[in-house]
């Protein structure tokens, strides 16, 4: 690598990693926020999409950096099933039959294992033990037959105007979660180079997923009971004015925010 690339390389890596922690202690003080209100199905549901998202963006940075671009892809592609599953949630508003759902499907998914011969005795004690204490709900709702079914991201994207999200996110990280018969000539080459002349893959995943996970938050906040305040989306556009333009206004908004906090409340319930 010369200098000049090594320096250019330099310089995005500070920059994304930058604007990757700000958004990591952005979405802290937004779940913080979350906790401070009353408990309600629907912002639960909501904050966990929020946190989930988060944790996804941590991997996919932590990867990119590693050199491992398709894996960062594959991440990525999970990041965006989760907006597009969250947006037809608020759209159906479905979010209790999609807990009860999700309830099901894991009791079934635990029994499924532990009525395996050859997994009975593999098992840890906790896990049986959580299946017993489930058994009640689980039969329970299995009762109501939720009718809750996951929606294919094309409708999704398609109803929320971003079909591009599919097409040049969710559809070409897909090449590389089903193997291509080029798989591993990158992975070969990069691990037999010295670390030192390593190059930087494309940032375009990390920045792509940046830009979801904006997405999601502000599909999140708008989806829950609560109020938030303007400077909230304010970091938001202005997170994506960075990835559009390099400013860095949403790290000052970010530390506005976080002096007056926790002090200056960001959200409150809905009369």
């Amino acid at each position: 690598m010369n200098s000049d690339n090594s320096s250019r390389a330099g310089a995005d890596l500070e920059s994304i990693t930058a604007a990757v922690e700000t958004l990591r202690v952005f979405t802290g003080t937004i779940l913080i926020s979350f906790s401070k209100q009353p408990q309600v199905p629907r912002d639960h549901a909501c904050r966990n999409f929020i946190a989930r998202g988060m944790a996804c963006v941590d991997s996919i940075a932590l990867v990119w950096r590693s050199g491992s671009e398709p894996d960062a892809w594959i991440l990525h592609r999970s990041l965006l099933d989760r907006l597009f599953h969250l947006h037809d949630l608020v759209a159906n508003d479905s979010f209790l039959s999609f807990e009860k759902w999700s309830f099901i499907s894991m009791y079934e998914a635990r029994h499924k294992l532990l009525s395996a011969p050859e997994m009975r005795e593999k098992v840890t004690p906790g896990l049986r033990q959580l299946q017993i204490a489930n058994r009640e709900k689980y039969q329970r709702l299995l009762a109501e037959k939720p009718s809750w079914t996951r929606p294919k991201a094309l409708d999704v994207a398609k109803v929320m105007g971003l079909r591009f999200l599919y097409d040049f996110g969710y559809d070409y990280a897909s090449t590389h979660v089903h193997p291509m018969a080029s798989d591993g000539e990158e992975d070969a080459a990069r691990l037999i180079t010295p670390p030192h002349e390593q190059q930087l893959p494309d940032p375009t995943v990390i920045r792509n997923s940046i830009l979801v996970q904006t997405l999601l938050t502000q599909e999140a906040l708008n989806a829950s009971t609560l109020r938030w305040r303007a400077i909230v989306y304010n970091f938001l556009d202005e997170l994506r004015t960075y990835l559009d333009d390099g400013s860095p206004q949403f790290h000052e908004t970010f530390y506005r925010m976080a002096k007056a906090w926790p002090g200056f409340e960001l959200c409150e319930a809905m009369v």
